[in-house]
């Protein structure tokens, strides 16, 4: 009997980690939450989730639903698209990530754990600066802050995705 549970138990865990290697695919879904400083000094809470729904085979499109929570305001939308991110585009990032101008970090996403990651910076027009941590995940971003001008060059964050949980 233990025999057996230990077999179970492996092929529970190795269906797990190839689940991971498995995206994109329908039913993939990535939850992000964190804060907004707001320019007044107050904070809200933001949640940010994207799910794959559906693949069309003729067209060789993903359609996506995106949700976003700020404090009370929400925003909720399907989008088409043709291209998602995949694990062979996160080895492409990491293998290029410090010719690229990234940095490679381990990143703890509570609860969903401990990742490798290619931080890459970049700067807006307006100024604004955004720094994302492109990880093994569906969609990519563990994690990301944003600096955004606030009366000149003051920089205050807006959101900064304290969270992630993949696979929901």
């Amino acid at each position: 009997m233990m025999k057996l549970y230990k077999l179970f138990s492996a092929l529970v865990v190795s269906s797990f980690s190839l689940q991971a290697w498995a995206y994109p695919s329908v039913g993939d879904k990535v939850q992000w939450t964190g804060t907004v400083q707001q320019r007044d000094g107050t904070q809200k809470s933001v949640r940010i989730v994207k799910e794959v729904v559906k693949f069309d085979k003729d067209t060789k499109k993903w359609t996506v639903k995106y949700e976003a929570t700020m404090g009370n305001d929400v925003v909720s939308e399907h989008l088409e698209v043709t291209d998602l991110y995949s694990p062979e585009r996160f080895k492409q990032i990491l293998a290029n990530c410090v010719t690229n101008g990234g940095i490679l970090e381990k990143v703890e996403a509570p609860p969903a754990g401990t990742y490798d990651t290619c931080k890459m910076t970049t700067k807006n027009a307006d100024g604004s600066i955004v720094e994302k941590w492109w990880g093994n995940i569906p969609f990519g971003v563990v994690s990301k802050s944003t600096k955004a001008v606030v009366k000149g060059k003051k920089l205050a964050d807006i959101p900064d995705l304290q969270s992630i949980v993949a696979g929901l």
